[in-house]
């Protein structure tokens, strides 16, 4: 190759014998979707757990700008929530056969949990926001 077709060219300057680049592995839960779903389950419990926990708004004054101050934080637990259902979902599209048919119950638990959570978590806000 000479230099003259490089000149213009956007093209990144590639060794004639350069080895092509491996694709990127597959992320874990794909790899292994037993330990993708039940991750998935626990997340699914835990931020259930925390949501549930999170106290009931008080009509107390400068409680709305306190749970403001907190909503930041706060809103860690949907996120979480919502990849736990992600990770889930992916992780059994990824098995198969026996495997798939074992890991059914706690996709399920995994998927359903973490919405609970993130809809118990929409309520908390409209609670506190909307009072």
């Amino acid at each position: 190759m000479s230099a003259n077709n490089r000149v213009n060219s956007d093209d990144e300057l590639v060794p004639e014998n350069a080895v092509p680049t491996a694709e990127e592995p597959p992320r874990w839960w794909i790899r292994t979707p037993i330990k993708g779903v039940v991750s998935a389950a626990i997340l699914g419990v835990a931020t259930t757990w925390v949501t549930l926990s999170i106290k009931t708004p008080d009509s107390a004054p400068g409680s709305s700008l306190l749970y403001l101050v907190i909503l930041p934080i706060a809103l860690l637990l949907p996120a979480i929530a919502l990849s736990g259902a992600f990770v889930a979902w992916h992780a059994f599209q990824a098995s198969h056969g026996r495997l798939r048919l074992l890991l059914a119950a706690p996709a399920a638990v995994g998927l359903v949990l973490n919405a609970i959570a993130v809809g118990l978590f929409v309520r908390w806000v409209g609670r506190v926001f909307g009072a």
